[in-house]
C-alpha cells in the first residue's frame, strides 16, 4: 500500500499596516479579510503565493446613486372644511 502524506495548507493573512498575522480558512470570507486592529485589508497567501487581495470596508469602492438635480415639489393636499353646525 502506498502511503501518501496529505495535508492542507492553511490560508495566511498579514496586515500590511500594523503587521498582525492571521491564519485559517475563514480568510476566504470577505468578512474576515480585514485587520481587527486597524481595519486595513489583509494580504492573503496560501503556501507562500498570493491568493486574493483582502477586503476592507475602509478601502472598498465608493458607490453613489445619482440624485436628480431638482426634486419635484410634494403634492399639495387641501384641508377639508370640517366645520359643522351643531344645534344649540
Amino acid at each position: 500500500m502506498n502511503s501518501r502524506l496529505l495535508y492542507w495548507v492553511m490560508l495566511e493573512g498579514k496586515c500590511p499596516k500594523c503587521g498582525v498575522y492571521y491564519t485559517g480558512w475563514a480568510l476566504r470570507n470577505p468578512r474576515y479579510q480585514s485587520c481587527t486592529y486597524c481595519g486595513a485589508a489583509l494580504e492573503i497567501t496560501e503556501n507562500g503565493r498570493k491568493v486574493t487581495p483582502g477586503y476592507s470596508p475602509f478601502t472598498a469602492e465608493e458607490h453613489r446613486i445619482n440624485q436628480p438635480s431638482s426634486t419635484p415639489p410634494a403634492p399639495h393636499k387641501e384641508k377639508e372644511d370640517v366645520s359643522t353646525d351643531k344645534p344649540a
